[in-house]
């Protein structure tokens, strides 16, 4: 298996901080730098690299999945155990980012919100954008891939108690009823739009690549070195697609296949890092930076030029609130969301017995 550091897959745990980064990246450079002054110039504004980063996070949520619920399939009682590890882990600090994002706005931009929208995002219920874009969106716009990854581990948790094989056949199939149901679900309820996508084949090739290693599968390291170049050229060959954020099969082959490229290369076969401590920090505080990112770039774009002697450049900006971002994100992993998420699961485990942990 991948080399693993405090018990966490360390080549996991860099594709979460890497795809992390790269989102909070590219979101602060093109939607709120590229605004300031001369803005940052001409060129590719990332859209391809952010999509393939929320693609990566598709796959390794399917790889961990079946990884954590390795001693899980076919016990009695898993299935609400399950779902209520997922759920404590996911939806809490979501809220709070999402709060913080309606603060920002209201109290440092004298902003108005549409509260029907933020309480409905809450319960990832998405709406339509106001310029009629084929894009089911929530509040906290990072979020509407939560629906996705939400309804996975739905779907995840009705098999657990089936014996692995059964149950990952069994995932794969109503995903791929859902997407075959697409086909004829006209564009009409933003959430059962998102919901019969093609997107989930991400979650699906997860699973198999955990499957694949879990059975002792590996590449050698040219091979992988070969699959990971092969990006480039996945990366030239497939067309921008017609409506990027419809999530058609053009969108997969546009970023879904260069992500799974590198899933692989990552993935294949034993990693062995340096520095794999700091890896797995980075790795811990990245659900963090994925979610808290709008939110401080958002308050960065008020306070960064109050700073004395900041020069307010879109590249100062740039720099400064990615920094900012990253300090916050760890800030509040460790003591927001870790201790909340493992206080909430002590909250409400079930009494009637020890749970292993997920």
């Amino acid at each position: 298996m991948n080399s693993e550091q405090d018990g966490k897959i360390v080549a996991i745990q860099l594709l979460r901080a890497l795809a992390a980064l790269v989102v909070a990246a590219v979101h602060i450079a093109f939607a709120f730098a590229d605004f300031i002054g001369p803005g940052l110039g001409e060129g590719s504004r990332g859209e391809r690299e952010a999509q393939a980063a929320v693609m990566l996070f598709f796959i390794v949520s399917g790889y961990v999945m079946v990884e954590a619920a390795a001693d899980r399939f076919g016990t009695p009682g898993a299935r609400g155990v399950f779902w209520r590890r997922r759920f404590v882990r996911i939806m809490p600090p979501y809220w709070i980012a999402s709060a913080l994002l309606a603060a920002v706005l209201v109290l440092v931009h004298s902003r108005a919100i549409d509260l029907v929208h933020v309480l409905k995002s809450l319960a990832l219920v998405p709406e339509w954008p106001g310029k009629g874009e084929l894009r089911p969106l929530v509040f906290l716009w990072v979020g509407w891939t939560l629906i996705y990854e939400m309804a996975f581990y739905f779907v995840f948790g009705l098999f657990l108690p089936w014996p692995r094989g059964k149950a990952i056949m069994a995932v794969t199939g109503v995903l791929a009823a859902a997407i075959v149901a697409g086909t004829w679900v006209p564009p009409v309820s933003p959430l059962l739009f998102a919901l019969t996508r093609p997107l989930p084949v991400m979650f699906v090739a997860g699973m198999g690549l955990a499957l694949w290693r879990g059975q002792g599968g590996a590449l050698r390291p040219a091979v992988r070195w070969a699959v990971l170049a092969a990006v480039v050229k996945a990366t030239v060959l497939a067309p921008v697609p017609a409506v990027p954020t419809a999530g058609g099969w053009d969108y997969l082959a546009w970023a879904g296949l260069p992500a799974l490229l590198i899933a692989v290369a990552a993935l294949g076969g034993p990693l062995a890092l340096p520095a794999a401590r700091f890896v797995n920090s980075a790795g811990d505080a990245s659900y963090a930076l994925y979610l808290l990112h709008l939110p401080v770039a958002w308050f960065w774009l008020w306070f960064w030029g109050r700073l004395p002697g900041f020069d307010a450049g879109p590249w100062d900006y740039l720099v400064s609130a990615l920094a900012a971002s990253i300090v916050a994100s760890w800030l509040f992993y460790r003591w927001i969301e870790r201790p909340m998420t493992l206080a909430l699961n002590r909250r409400l485990r079930s009494p009637h017995g020890h749970e292993r942990s997920a």
